[in-house]
């Protein structure tokens, strides 16, 4: 849970605070921003709505903390994010061939 203790200072909220969120123990808050312990499916997804994040930022997989469902209020569904990430991942060079691939098939 890297980037817990992160989104949690930004937010200004302490450990008691999320602990009480979360329903857990401030000590238990303490063990997962240092990595010593990991929460439940279901106490992750309480910690993540309660600091209006995603749970993948909270384990550290996306380096933005904006909330997967603002993402999608602005038309991106879960196919869309796949392909933004799948794209991120090609060289300059790529990115321009499937860019006129893409503009191909649609004319």
């Amino acid at each position: 849970m890297e980037n817990l203790k992160k989104i949690r200072e930004k937010k200004k909220i302490t450990q008691i605070r999320l602990s009480i969120a979360a329903e857990v123990s401030q000590e238990t808050i303490s063990a997962y921003e240092s990595g010593k312990a990991y929460p439940s499916v279901e106490t992750l997804i309480k910690i993540a709505d309660f600091l209006g994040t995603s749970t993948d930022y909270l384990l550290g997989r996306i380096n933005d903390d904006m909330p997967l469902l603002s993402i999608k209020k602005n038309g991106f569904d879960v196919t869309d994010l796949m392909l933004l990430d799948l794209f991120d991942k090609l060289s300059k060079d790529k990115k321009n061939k499937v860019i006129g691939y893409i503009d191909g098939i649609n004319s």
